[in-house]
């Protein structure tokens, strides 16, 4: 796949995510450049989000076929997530999209970030 259409599908499972929150009742608040997180999502009760959005990948193959392919946290926010934390705030999650279907699953935190 050219990284055209890489950036091409990308967008596309970052546009669907926003829409998402939206639908919940979110506002979105989207990062376009070089930010730590793809886009902010917040409502009116005072749910804070800090999304990174990820493309949905499997695996193929033998060894644990069909499972998805977890991505990490940047060094960056990762020492963002710890200061976060010390303070209370949200941390940045990854969501994963699948653009297929326009399923949506959020990547279990670890306490490694």
């Amino acid at each position: 796949m050219s990284t055209n259409n890489k950036q091409r599908e990308g967008l596309r499972c970052k546009l669907i995510a926003m829409k998402h929150f939206v639908e919940q009742g979110y506002y979105v608040f989207n990062e376009t450049n070089q930010g730590p997180v793809d886009f902010i999502a917040l409502n009116m009760k005072g749910d804070i989000k800090f999304i990174e959005c990820k493309k949905l990948a499997k695996r193929g193959g033998l060894w644990r076929k069909g499972s998805r392919i977890n991505r990490v946290l940047t060094e960056r926010q990762k020492i963002l997530n710890r200061k976060w934390t010390r303070r209370r705030m949200p941390i940045i999650q990854i969501m994963y999209v699948d653009p297929e279907n326009s399923k949506i699953e959020f990547q279990e935190h670890r306490n490694n970030a």
